[in-house]
C-alpha cells in the first residue's frame, strides 16, 4: 500500500508515529488473530488502532 510513496513521504509519516516506523502486515494480522481467538469472547464493541500512538 505504500510502496508508491517516496522516501521523503514515508519519512514525514513517520514523524507522526512515537515508534518512528510503519507497522507491518503481521502486526495487524497480529491483533485480528488475538481478537478471533476463542479467549476473547468478551471483547465487544471496542475500537482498536494498531497505528504505534500516531498523532493525528
Amino acid at each position: 500500500m505504500t510502496s508508491v510513496l517516496s522516501d521523503n513521504v514515508k519519512e514525514n509519516i513517520n514523524t507522526q508515529i512515537p515508534l518512528k516506523r510503519m507497522g507491518s502486515a503481521e502486526e495487524v494480522a497480529n491483533t485480528v488473530y488475538f481478537l478471533a481467538g476463542e479467549e476473547n469472547t468478551y471483547i465487544t464493541g471496542q475500537v482498536i488502532n494498531v497505528d504505534g500512538g500516531m498523532l493525528m
